[in-house]
């Protein structure tokens, strides 16, 4: 993301279970929440600009996908309606990306929140569930896509 100027970290968890879904869709996904985040911070002056992309065994039966900025972070006013088709907080946006990303997460068996930290920036993060590793129809699946 050099022309960005973003600096991208990932913290990747070893051993983390299977996942069955559309590797597109949720690539899909991905791609949005990573894109998002770029141009959050692109719009912010000079700076610290960091993306931070990580994984993580969530429960017993999930896996956490976390993409965090540096950027500006979110509104408290707009929290409620990030999800909703239509709504943007960008000059020129749809409004439909985040609101597409949902329903393929919870399509999923998943869920997709936001919510702002401490210091600049933003998280989004999304559980999906996961097959053990005795899971055939996983292992099939992983084969197979």
């Amino acid at each position: 993301m050099t022309n960005n100027k973003v600096s991208v970290q990932t913290q990747f968890a070893d051993g983390l279970p299977f996942i069955q879904g559309d590797r597109v869709q949720l690539q899909q996904v991905m791609l949005n929440l990573i894109i998002n985040a770029v141009e959050a911070m692109t719009e912010m002056g000079e700076g610290s600009r960091r993306l931070l992309i990580g994984t993580r065994k969530e429960g017993s039966d999930g896996l956490l996908v976390t993409v965090q900025d540096s950027g500006p972070g979110l509104r408290p006013d707009s929290l409620d309606n990030l999800f909703d088709p239509f709504y943007t907080t960008k000059p020129h946006g749809m409004g439909m990306g985040l609101s597409i990303c949902r329903s393929i997460v919870e399509a999923h068996g998943g869920r997709l929140s936001a919510g702002s930290h401490d210091g600049p920036g933003a998280t989004f993060q999304f559980t999906l569930p996961t097959h053990g590793e005795g899971d055939s129809r996983a292992r099939q699946h992983e084969v197979a896509a």
